[in-house]
């Protein structure tokens, strides 16, 4: 069954030198794209609307904002850091 997805797709039929070559002609540019409106949250917001934002638009991070400005990014990693810190307390 692989092997036929392999065939029929043709995975990884050019020799893995050919992409890293090519991967070098390509630019963050290419894959970036414009935050939405649901990838900004206040810088003060709180915890649980951080965290229901995460899970309902399902982001790996968040921009954080002082009025029109970005003052910083609350990664998911990082909120799961810190919620294990106040679990840890308890």
């Amino acid at each position: 069954m692989i092997m036929d997805m392999l065939e029929d797709n043709a995975l990884w039929t050019e020799p893995l030198q050919f992409f890293a070559e090519r991967a070098t002609k390509l630019k963050v540019g290419d894959f970036i794209q414009a935050p939405s409106e649901n990838e900004y949250i206040d810088q003060n917001a709180t915890l649980g609307e951080a965290i229901h934002q995460l899970i309902i638009c399902p982001y790996l991070s968040l921009l954080v904002t002082s009025g029109d400005e970005v003052v910083g990014i609350l990664r998911l990693s990082d909120l799961f850091s810190k919620i294990c810190d106040i679990i840890k307390t308890c």
